[in-house]
């Protein structure tokens, strides 16, 4: 099967943004033995269970997501997809906060629709300094 990275992106987006948690459920391969999503903002290593409660959360979410894609490469039974997570909160009294999140995700191409099988999240740095470090710049 063949992928559309930016409509498999965009559609990850409506299901959240939707807060429809089955739906958002239906693009990762929770089941899968090789499933595992990290967090490094959190610290967290997740397993398909532990990742199907977090889900669940967009339910109660309020922020609406976006992603920009920077890259998609295929390699054989699986398509690994680079991107920008945009999460944008509006707020009457604090205004527009808006986190970035560097997503990479491992995408099984191999059944009936694509499924996120181990996924890694991380902020992006605020500023430069924040990515540079002695011996020179992390970002």
């Amino acid at each position: 099967m063949d992928i559309d990275p930016q409509a498999f992106l965009s559609q990850y987006a409506d299901a959240y943004n939707s807060r429809d948690p089955e739906r958002l459920r239906s693009f990762f391969a929770l089941d899968d033995p090789r499933f595992s999503v990290f967090e490094d903002y959190s610290g967290e290593l997740f397993d398909g269970e532990g990742y199907g409660v977090v889900l669940e959360s967009a339910f109660d979410a309020t922020a609406e997501m976006d992603f920009d894609l920077l890259r998609s490469d295929r390699f054989g039974e699986l398509t690994v997809v680079h991107a920008i997570q945009k999460l944008t909160e509006r707020d009457e009294e604090e205004g527009i906060g808006e986190v970035l999140i560097r997503a990479t995700l491992w995408v099984d191409v191999t059944g009936e629709s694509p499924r996120v099988v181990t996924g890694h999240f991380s902020l992006v740095p605020l500023s430069e300094t924040e990515c540079c470090v002695p011996g020179g710049c992390q970002g």
